[in-house]
């Protein structure tokens, strides 16, 4: 059994990829309440055919500061609770920010986590953003409760500042 990692745009998913990305999303995230942007691209891990693994990704135009920075988000991390412990998120980890920075050239890539993956992420090169960090619900601004993480893909360092991520988060 072999693992295939693959990055896809999602006009290019098949309904039945469509279905299963959603499914994996909703097992993981179904319990929060909040409403969440929709990635771009999806980063698949695939076994035998089957969906594994998911991370997505999309583009935006934050503020950090007064300072509007053009970032690719991460979004919805997820490996399949049987095939945790494997490296397979780190992969796909790994194969997202390769896009972000050679397809996407875009500086920074930034997600939020809850406050017991910080070791995680930080073991594969990302640091914690100092915030805080707002974003968008139907009900208005609302102060992201976890953390937000940022990994640099250029010479540019992170500024420093409250972030605001200008629509909802993901």
């Amino acid at each position: 059994m072999k693992l295939t990692i693959e990055i896809k745009a999602e006009n290019d998913l098949s309904p039945e990829r469509k279905v299963a990305l959603d499914q994996m999303f909703k097992r993981e995230f179904g319990h929060h309440t909040l409403i969440y942007a929709y990635p771009r691209w999806h980063v698949m891990g695939i076994l035998d055919g089957g969906l594994i693994s998911r991370v997505g990704i999309l583009k935006r135009t934050i503020s950090v500061g007064q300072e509007l920075l053009q970032v690719s988000g991460i979004c919805g991390v997820v490996t399949a609770p049987e095939h945790r412990g494997r490296g397979i998120a780190s992969a796909l980890l790994g194969e997202s920010v390769a896009f972000i920075k050679n397809r996407l050239n875009l500086p920074f890539a930034l997600l939020t986590c809850r406050l017991k993956l910080e070791a995680f992420y930080e073991r594969l090169g990302w640091k914690t953003a100092k915030g805080p960090t707002v974003f968008t619900q139907p009900d208005g601004v609302r102060t992201c409760a976890g953390l937000t993480m940022v990994t640099e893909l250029g010479p540019r360092p992170w500024p420093e500042g409250p972030i605001d991520l200008r629509g909802l988060p993901w």
